[in-house]
């Protein structure tokens, strides 16, 4: 049995390649995290509300009113904007 370059470079490439997947998949078991991990933010109802809408569906965020006005509020606050003592938007 001799021991060719394209030999080697296959032998080389195969190591790399199962390298490569372990350390994905050390990586993808460090990154998941249940769904209990999620943090929770009782003292704060906007942050509440916005935990709840972000996993609302787009059908039912169209119809949730409550969804709306929390993400109305958070963009005001992070683009500084004055608050609106109208209600309009």
């Amino acid at each position: 049995m001799q021991i060719t370059a394209p030999r080697i470079l296959r032998i080389v490439a195969l190591g790399l390649g199962g390298l490569a997947i372990l350390a994905a998949m050390i990586e993808l078991s460090r990154n998941v995290l249940p769904d209990k991990a999620r943090p929770v933010f009782s003292d704060d109802p906007l942050r509440a509300t916005l935990a709840r809408c972000r996993d609302t569906a787009a059908e039912d965020y169209a119809s949730d009113a409550a969804c709306r006005a929390a993400w109305a509020e958070v963009r005001r606050h992070f683009l500084q904007l004055p608050s609106d003592p109208d209600g309009t938007e």
